[in-house]
């Protein structure tokens, strides 16, 4: 039986890179080769050009096809070769989220980015508070405060020593 897996992932939408509110979902379903796309969307702004679905992976963008929009609702599926993502020579595995925008603009944008992804993102910008870096940091704190502590007590012995002379 061919590996089954199935993701959901919330939709929020983007005005010039400031996060908004929930629009919608995206859901994944991959099985064997293929990976079946749903996207629904509610109160989306169309402006009245085509807004265009895509795929992120790392910097790039990999259209997969145009939603339409109606009274602010749409609604999008498609189905994509898991090995090779229209063409693009990108696998699934490769992407990290999916996103809506017009395709003359992405100021307003509608996106998801996956879990895993922002778990990965999250241990590289915090590997500086990981336990063990924390211990480290704090044992340097300790270390320079018993030397402070040290230092002030041999000044303080030399300038009473001084007094009683």
């Amino acid at each position: 039986m061919s590996a089954y897996h199935r993701l959901i992932s919330y939709i929020y939408a983007y005005e010039g890179g400031i996060k908004g509110k929930n629009t919608g979902f995206a859901k994944l379903e991959t099985r064997g080769n293929s990976c079946r796309i749903q996207v629904s969307v509610r109160r989306v702004f169309a402006g009245g050009s085509p807004i265009g679905v895509y795929l992120l992976a790392g910097q790039e963008e990999i259209r997969i096809g145009t939603l339409f929009v109606r009274g602010g609702n749409g609604e999008f599926r498609a189905v994509v070769n898991c090995e090779n993502i229209e063409g693009s020579g990108c696998n699934m595995e490769e992407c990290c989220g999916l996103t809506l925008h017009e395709t003359d603009s992405a100021w307003r944008a509608y996106t998801t980015i996956w879990e895993d992804a922002v778990a990965h993102a999250a241990e590289v910008e915090l590997a500086d508070v990981t336990a063990e870096k924390v211990r480290e940091q704090e044992a340097e704190k300790e270390g320079a405060t018993r030397k402070l502590a040290e230092n002030v007590s041999g000044e303080v012995n030399s300038a009473s020593v001084g007094k009683e002379k």
